[in-house]
């Protein structure tokens, strides 16, 4: 699955999030990682947040981990790790 970390949370427009949101299906969240569910791909995501600095944002491949194996807990307690 894929992740869109906002790196630099000073230039990231709200309305880029909002986008996302209103476009893409959210399986999780915390404050600065939204996680996208499995049938999105980098292009649908860029398609939204197009005009953002690619210094604000990170691309992430994504899968659900054990605790110990955990790079990003998300809000819903979930485990997430890197993929690559």
């Amino acid at each position: 699955m894929k992740g869109l970390l906002i790196k630099d949370e000073v230039h990231w427009h709200d309305r880029w999030s909002s986008e996302l949101g209103m476009h893409l299906k959210t399986r999780d969240s915390s404050n600065n990682l939204l996680i996208f569910d499995e049938k999105y791909d980098d292009e649908d995501i860029l398609a939204l947040i197009g005009e953002a600095p690619g210094d604000t944002y990170q691309i992430l491949d994504l899968d659900q981990a054990a605790e110990e194996d955990c790079d990003f807990l998300a809000d819903s307690g979930i485990c997430y790790r890197r993929l690559h």
